[in-house]
């Protein structure tokens, strides 16, 4: 996060930025996609109705932030987000809602009226139960990623969140985050080499720094800005591009691009202890 961290009213206003681009997303799809709709992509019925109420649960997030803000609250923006169908959506969905749980996790630190950490709480523990229901009953997959989840930085949240606004209006308070250089790592699957793309023409040394829960670990680009990807990543993990050697050392001035989000399934056989470097 850019400068000294942010004061109350400041992480509502990034809850409530955060809180109406998922309450549009939802709002949108759900005009878009009828029940006839999911039931030819091959979701029972009572898949729509589930999301539809957890589209009501993002409206109802977005007045508990609102009514705690009053005049300091801020408006939508206009977003544009990339499915083009019943799958596409529901796989947005997941991350998105996996995204606001590290937000929330992330940003919790910097609370400190006790009526406003309630209001974060309730809100966490939601996003949270609807990330884990989509994972699990809708999507087949785990319901969670490991023992913890993966906090994040304000910033990075911001950087995963900006690539769907389009523009804010000029009347909502600025918010003290920036976002940084897209980070895009094609066909990741965990223990595999893959290349890191990103724009950055420096000869430094440059460290993928890998996310998970409470975890987290740092390997070396080469001069193709390839790497493996660790192999005992499992669910949801984050990777940012740096040129510090260690999660430790991580700071704005030097990510050089991401968070990109990466997703490894795991059976439930498996087992699914905390990441460890």
């Amino acid at each position: 996060m850019s400068g000294s961290g942010p004061n109350d009213t400041q992480v509502l206003q990034y809850a409530l930025t955060l809180e109406n681009l998922e309450n549009k997303f939802y709002m949108d799809a759900l005009s878009q996609f009828s029940a006839d709709d999911f039931t030819a992509a091959g979701y029972p019925d009572w898949v729509r109705g589930r999301y539809t109420q957890i589209a009501g649960h993002e409206s109802d997030h977005v007045s508990l932030l609102s009514g705690a803000l009053g005049n300091d609250s801020v408006a939508p923006c206009n977003y544009s987000f990339p499915y083009t169908d019943v799958k596409s959506f529901i796989s947005l969905a997941t991350l998105i809602e996996n995204v606001g749980v590290s937000a929330y996790s992330g940003a919790a630190q910097y609370i400190t009226t006790p009526a406003y950490v309630t209001i974060a709480a309730v809100i966490l523990t939601t996003e949270a139960r609807h990330q884990s229901w989509q994972s699990s009953s809708v999507a087949m997959m785990a319901p969670w990623s490991s023992a913890y989840d993966t906090p994040l930085s304000l910033d990075m949240v911001y950087t995963i969140a900006s690539a769907f606004i389009t523009s804010c209006p000029s009347t909502n308070a600025a918010l003290p985050v920036m976002a940084f250089p897209t980070l895009t790592v094609a066909n990741a699957s965990a223990n595999a080499y893959v290349d890191f793309s990103f724009d950055d023409n420096s000869t430094d040394t440059k460290y993928a720094i890998f996310y998970n829960g409470l975890g987290n670990t740092a390997v070396q680009l080469d001069e193709s800005n390839g790497a493996t990807i660790p192999g005992n990543l499992q669910g949801v993990s984050y990777v940012v591009v740096s040129t510090a050697s260690s999660a430790a050392d991580v700071s704005n001035s030097n990510i050089v691009a991401g968070p990109a989000i990466l997703d490894f399934p795991f059976p439930g056989s498996a087992s699914n202890p905390a990441f460890t470097s």
